[in-house]
């Protein structure tokens, strides 16, 4: 009897042992739970475990979390997975198309590509294509002069894709007579509620064009009864909220713009950044303490936008005294998120503000900038190499930069070549034409990360 108890005692602590070990055990079904709940932590832990054994669904899942952060690395790797499941999964050409339509700074080839994908899987019975395919479009001038895209939606509308209808929103937006087809939006928005939250913010705006206060709290009880139960994301929720802030369509309601903004905070940590702006704009919400304190709050929940933000206060004296030191150490742990961190960094070491002129800093961070697409870094490097802040000053290169800029609609640009052009001689402009195809060249060729683009600032200079 002995023995069997001791048996028993030992299969009852190995299987505890077993239960536990599965538990630790990675978990699609669990991963996806946490990802619709905003637990992200999890979701990433659960699909990058079973992304690195091959999985398709965990890489696509995995994806989906990566291109949603701060992290232009991290954005970078989503891109990469997404890529990598093209050929084996019917979801990724969607995914990848999604992401491209909605990239910062996506190139012309990225947003034709972005074209092609959506329009694949919308033919292939995908309508979660259409709104993205439409943000496409709407950026090609053409295509809104000439009416396809009109005439896209309603064939689409016709098709008895109801997606379309939506689009026409959109449409309505960027062709500036949203105001007046707010009967339309409202009876669009109010039947899509429930299977598109975007109609949350266009209600949202709807209302308070109007001034309708009653109708907007209606609104707002739904839509923290959505949140609640799961079924808006947070980020909805802060579209919401930046509408109600908004004095240029209508009466701002503030208070009601900071309930929303505190409500998502612990889960969304950008939404301190939103308690800080709300601050700025209507100072009875509370005092620079205060303001900071939202930040720090934000920084600590791990926005990088809250570093960008508080950096920048201290760079401007707004709000806040201003303190080059605090300034470069905000910008500084925002820098990997964000290229406009770089591109204040580049300003800051070029024009000495620290105390010495610290050219080679300035050049990395500014390249970076310049190289990932901001055109006003490109002006930076034109003024830094015209102006000889630190380095030896180099016409050749300063007019690259500068033209460089106006390629990219920077009227600066222009003016700045323009006053180079009488120090160049005959021989300087092939110099420019080869730097400017070694320039673009290294823009224009696979994306890299920050950190490899640090250590190459040096290679085409």
């Amino acid at each position: 009897m002995k023995n069997t108890g001791l048996a028993c005692g030992l299969l009852s602590s190995l299987s505890l042992g077993l239960l536990a070990g599965c538990v630790a055990l990675p978990d699609l079904q669990l991963a996806k739970e946490a990802k619709g709940s905003g637990d992200l932590a999890t979701a990433e832990q659960n699909y990058r475990v079973l992304a690195s054994q091959g999985y398709v669904e965990a890489q696509i899942g995995l994806a989906d979390l990566l291109v949603r952060s701060a992290s232009m690395e991290q954005r970078v790797q989503g891109e990469t997975l997404y890529r990598q499941a093209l050929d084996r999964s019917v979801a990724a050409p969607a995914r990848l198309g999604k992401w491209l339509a909605s990239k910062p700074q996506a190139s012309l080839a990225e947003r034709r590509e972005a074209e092609q994908l959506l329009r694949q899987s919308l033919a292939a019975g995908d309508n979660s294509a259409l709104l993205p395919l439409v943000q496409v479009q709407l950026q090609d001038p053409q295509k809104l002069a000439g009416g396809e895209l009109e005439r896209e939606l309603e064939q689409w509308q016709a098709q008895g894709i109801g997606e379309a209808r939506l689009g026409k929103v959109l449409l309505y937006r960027v062709r500036g007579n949203y105001e007046q087809k707010l009967d339309e939006i409202e009876a669009i928005c109010e039947g899509w509620l429930d299977q598109a939250s975007e109609c949350y913010v266009e209600l949202a705006e709807v209302f308070q064009r109007r001034g309708d206060k009653e109708r907007q709290q209606q609104l707002l009880a739904r839509l923290g009864s959505a949140y609640k139960a799961g079924l808006v994301s947070p980020e909805r929720v802060m579209g919401v909220a930046k509408v109600l802030a908004d004095s240029s369509l209508g009466e701002a309601d503030p208070q009601a713009a900071q309930v929303l903004y505190t409500r998502i905070a612990s889960a969304y940590p950008d939404a301190w950044c939103g308690l800080a702006e709300l601050v700025l704009r209507f100072p009875d919400l509370g005092d620079a303490a205060v303001l900071t304190g939202y930040l720090n709050k934000g920084i600590e929940a791990g926005s990088s936008r809250a570093a960008l933000m508080l950096g920048q206060l201290y760079l401007k004296g707004q709000a806040v005294s201003a303190d080059p030191r605090a300034a470069e150490q905000y910008l500084l742990q925002a820098a990997p998120s964000h290229l406009k961190a770089h591109l204040l960094l580049g300003r800051l070491y070029r024009d000495g503000a620290l105390g010495d002129i610290e050219p080679e800093k300035a050049l990395e961070h500014l390249l970076i900038a310049a190289r990932a697409g901001d055109p006003s870094a490109n002006i930076a490097l034109a003024q830094l190499f015209g102006e000889g802040k630190g380095v030896r000053i180099n016409p050749v290169y300063s007019y690259t930069f500068a033209k460089l800029a106006s390629r990219q609609g920077m009227a600066q640009g222009q003016v700045l070549m323009e006053r180079l052009a009488p120090r160049l001689q005959a021989q300087d402009y092939q110099q420019v034409e080869s730097l400017l195809a070694r320039e673009i060249e290294a823009r224009g060729g696979q994306q890299v990360t920050v950190r490899n683009q640090a250590d190459q600032a040096q290679e085409v200079l």
